[in-house]
């Protein structure tokens, strides 16, 4: 016996949605339509840069910077839609605010950079951490290590800030420079769709003066979500700039890198990066592929 059925089948083409704020995602009305499959990227937020000491005008003629915050994380998950609650949360994780500058001689009025915040798809489903914000400048000379240090990246699958790359540490100045070397920010790591964000750089010293001295170099921010073998969603990390006041050269830290969710989006676009210069962090993002199979 044959059955011959009336009518055709029609599969809705696939849907790509990018998410830039907390809101419900109504699952039962894509279920309607005719989806069954979601796959999700999520990036948390870049983490804010740490507060440093600008002196020009107090007679020591010192500026030094915090540290860079630390890149988001990234995380991605397919699964059914039918497995989902009918109304799924999702947060959007924002960039780290900056750090509290201080243009005196009191570095104790320097404050760290707030962290990036996490991103979520009906948590724990599908998460990313922020990244650390960086370390405020302690000092204000140019012979003292300022432990203006990076703020380690977030990473996939948790939402409390940091788990990913380790942020770098600072070096010791000397008034004429270059002092002893910091170290950079660590690369952010990247296996079976949990990547790390990168490391912040840490933040270096400078003086007023001949055309700006560099009495110790910043140092450079991490790789986001890195693995050679698989370079899909893979962010560059930042490297040190010139302060553009003092004319110290490669005393600002370098910023550190996120992710892309160019699987899903196709796109260049990174986010969840943090800054190498005194703006807040990236924002982070939630990108939701439905497909009917």
């Amino acid at each position: 016996m044959r059955i011959e059925l009336a009518g055709s089948l029609v599969r809705p083409d696939p849907l790509v949605m990018r998410f830039v704020s907390n809101q419900s995602f109504d699952v039962q009305k894509y279920i309607d339509l005719g989806y069954t499959h979601f796959d999700v990227i999520c990036i948390g937020g870049g983490g804010g840069m740490g507060g440093g000491i600008d002196t020009a005008n107090s007679g020591t003629f010192v500026r030094n910077y915090g540290g860079a915050g630390g890149g988001g994380g990234y995380h991605r998950v397919r699964g059914l839609l039918s497995a989902l609650p009918t109304t799924v949360p999702i947060v959007v994780g924002a960039g780290g605010a900056l750090g509290v500058e201080n243009n005196g001689n009191n570095p104790a009025l320097t404050t760290d950079g707030g962290d990036g915040g996490y991103s979520s798809f009906n948590d724990p489903t599908c998460r990313a951490s922020g990244g650390k914000g960086g370390k405020r400048a302690r000092t204000n000379d140019t012979t003292t290590r300022t432990q203006a240090d990076g703020g380690d990246g977030g990473i996939g699958n948790r939402i409390i800030a940091g788990g990913g790359g380790v942020g770098g540490t600072s070096g010791t100045p000397t008034a004429t420079g270059p002092g002893t070397a910091g170290t950079a920010g660590a690369d952010g790591t990247f296996f079976q769709n949990i990547g790390q964000g990168g490391g912040g750089g840490a933040g270096g010293v400078g003086k007023y003066g001949s055309g700006g001295i560099t009495c110790n170099a910043a140092t450079a921010g991490g790789r986001g979500a890195y693995n050679p073998g698989d370079t899909s969603v893979y962010g560059p990390g930042g490297t040190p700039s010139s302060d553009p006041s003092s004319g110290s050269q490669s005393v600002v830290p370098g910023g550190a890198s996120g992710a892309k969710a160019s699987p899903l989006n196709g796109l260049p676009t990174i986010f969840g990066q943090s800054k190498s210069s005194r703006v807040i962090g990236d924002p982070g993002v939630v990108v939701l592929r439905l497909t009917a199979e």
